[in-house]
């Protein structure tokens, strides 16, 4: 089975690739609506709400959680010795995207 993991606020779900079917699903210790994810060998690596998540790929359980203590919160780029600088690039924009969209959705409230 192929898979896919989504950041969703707060949560990371893992999705049969091919049927959409929900494996798992796990909440993090947040209820930011930007959780950016990144996939390597078994392990995803989930920022939301200013802390960062180790998860077994597997089955979603936790392994490690680091509070980034005093780097604060906002758009977080995640990247590995393996990843290229594109894909580093596109992880920007998306945050930045994700940033105006919710500006301009708290301006319009």
């Amino acid at each position: 089975m192929e898979k896919l993991f989504i950041g969703i606020k707060g949560r990371v779900v893992c999705l049969d690739k091919a049927s959409g079917e929900k494996q798992w699903e796990t909440r993090l210790k947040s209820t930011s609506g930007v959780t950016n994810v990144l996939f390597e060998d078994d392990s995803i690596f989930a920022y939301s709400g200013g802390h960062l998540f180790c998860l077994n790929a597997d089955n979603g359980v936790i392994r490690w959680e680091n509070k980034l203590d005093g780097l604060g919160y906002g758009a977080c780029i995640i990247a590995t010795e393996n990843q290229n600088a594109s894909l580093i690039a596109s992880q920007l924009q998306q945050a930045q995207q994700a940033s105006t969209t919710a500006a301009v959705i708290a301006g319009s409230a």
